[in-house]
């Protein structure tokens, strides 16, 4: 970091001698000044080699670790593809709370460790999906809820970023489904309610009504039984 403290002392000079031309014209009016220009430019390489090696950006392109400190503390990062990220860094990673800008419209602001998401955090797709809860690895796992774009919701539990365990899930046209979930599907016992009242509840193997369960209908009538494949094999 010193170093690059140095270079950026430096830097103004040796904007005055961006062209060869000039620089030598410049050597041979001022021979006495060799020595310090000589030095000057081994210590502008030097700066350059530093700051490339920790990811600054030393071209102008606007690339590479802009602002603050990008290996332990609060820093801006920004890649050649357009996405950035300001946030805490440890080591030279995404360590700790930041927010991280995507060039597809995507954000998310959370918890990151090791470069990954990690901990509570908000992503907002680039699709308009919106999820806020707990992820692992860059994983959706633990309890979060979403809300998509057309307005349906879940709330409840993930894993490896699928709807796994307890959870609640309500479409945007008034259908819901209160129950287990297992990688995305209802799996277990679970209550689905219908927009016009009847509901099934009862168990479920894969997203299908299966297993015992009860059927009621809007008038009232219950139908209850063994269900597979979402239909009745035997009444009790």
């Amino acid at each position: 970091m010193e170093l690059l403290k140095a270079c950026t002392m430096k830097q103004s000079l040796a904007r005055n001698y961006n062209a060869f031309g000039t620089f030598f014209v410049y050597l041979q009016h001022n021979s006495t000044h060799m020595k310090q220009i000589l030095s000057l430019i081994t210590l502008l390489i030097a700066c350059s080699i530093s700051a490339q090696d920790q990811g600054y950006d030393v071209t102008g392109s606007g690339t590479g670790c802009i602002s603050g400190d990008c290996d332990d503390g609060l820093g801006k990062y920004v890649w050649k593809n357009g996405d950035y990220y300001y946030g805490a860094w440890r080591e030279g990673k995404m360590s700790g709370k930041g927010t991280h800008y995507r060039s597809n419209g995507s954000i998310y602001t959370g918890f990151y460790k090791g470069n990954k998401k990690n901990g509570q955090g908000k992503l907002v797709m680039a699709n308009g999906d919106i999820y806020n809860g707990e992820f692992v690895d860059n994983m959706a796992e633990g309890y979060g809820v979403i809300v998509y774009k057309n307005k349906t919701t879940y709330k409840g539990h993930w894993k490896n970023n699928k709807k796994h365990g307890q959870g609640t899930w309500k479409h945007f046209a008034g259908d819901m489904y209160v129950g287990e979930y297992q990688n995305n599907l209802r799996h277990g016992k679970g209550k689905f309610i219908y927009k016009n009242n009847e509901n099934y509840n009862g168990m479920w193997s894969f997203g299908e009504m299966e297993g015992q369960g009860t059927y009621t209908y809007q008038d009232g009538t219950q139908q209850s039984g063994i269900w597979e494949n979402g239909l009745i094999k035997s009444n009790n």
